[in-house]
């Protein structure tokens, strides 16, 4: 009688079977290769577009320029007389205007144009306001410029002072060193917003800030207003038309 394993059918037939073991086998091995390839190019996929939004993302902020102007020492400016202070400011410094009695209380109050300056075209050329006192010397002095000179001019209203910190960068280029960065808080957009009849249009963001410091053992009181008009902007539906204009002013306390 002839056994199982001498049968050649049965022994064809078990190659056959461990021939299709070791096929299936292979293709079970090439589909987990197959997987894990496709799993990695996804990952890889996945990690670019994540680094390329980043990208989009940090080119979409806000970015401050480097300034055109030199922001004038109100500082350096106290207790000179007017020429000398006329002098001492430079860029081309011509007396523009000049009132007696000024609302401050001063004797004599005049406007200096930095004519020297480039300017901007919708907002303006710097300009340097001195205070008088009884003796004719600066008691007090403000500085007014366009924020594209100062470099911001393509940062929106909260941003300029919460993000890049305008107020703190004038005070500290005007002589008063000693506000500290991030130390000027924003109040609620309710308070420095107006819009126009439809309640929906923005018509002009306009804040003043005020504090008192010291700089070299004298006692000062500052204000900073940062103000940015639409009017132009809106009729021309075009934002880069917007008056945008920061002043600081000082006075020995």
């Amino acid at each position: 009688m002839q056994s199982y394993k001498d049968n050649p059918r049965n022994k064809k037939g078990l190659m056959w079977l461990l021939v299709s073991v070791v096929v299936f086998a292979l293709i079970a091995i090439g589909l987990g290769a197959a997987l894990v390839i496709n799993s990695q190019s996804e990952l890889h996929l996945v990690s670019a577009q994540e680094d390329s939004e980043d990208q989009n993302s940090k080119a979409n902020e806000p970015l401050i320029t480097s300034p055109t102007t030199q922001v004038i020492n109100l500082v350096s400016l106290m207790g000179m007389s007017e020429d000398d202070a006329i002098q001492a400011i430079g860029h081309g410094a011509t007396v523009q205007d000049q009132e007696t009695l000024s609302s401050l209380g001063f004797s004599n109050e005049i406007v200096v144009l930095l004519a020297d300056e480039k300017g901007d075209t919708y907002s303006g050329t710097p300009t340097v306001t001195l205070g008088l006192d009884a003796e004719g010397n600066v008691a007090a002095a403000s500085y007014e410029a366009p924020c594209s000179l100062l470099g911001y001019g393509d940062v929106a209203f909260a941003p300029a002072v919460t993000q890049f910190h305008i107020v703190e960068f004038i005070l500290e280029k005007i002589g008063l060193t000693n506000t500290g960065i991030g130390s000027i808080k924003l109040p609620d957009s309710s308070e420095y917003s107006t819009y126009e009849s439809d309640r929906k249009t923005l018509l002009r963001e306009h804040y003043s800030f005020s504090g008192n410091t010291s700089e070299n053992e004298q006692a000062y009181s500052w204000e900073v207003t940062l103000d940015y008009d639409y009017s132009e902007a809106n009729e021309q539906s075009n934002l880069a038309y917007t008056v945008k204009r920061v002043s600081v002013a000082i006075m020995k306390a």
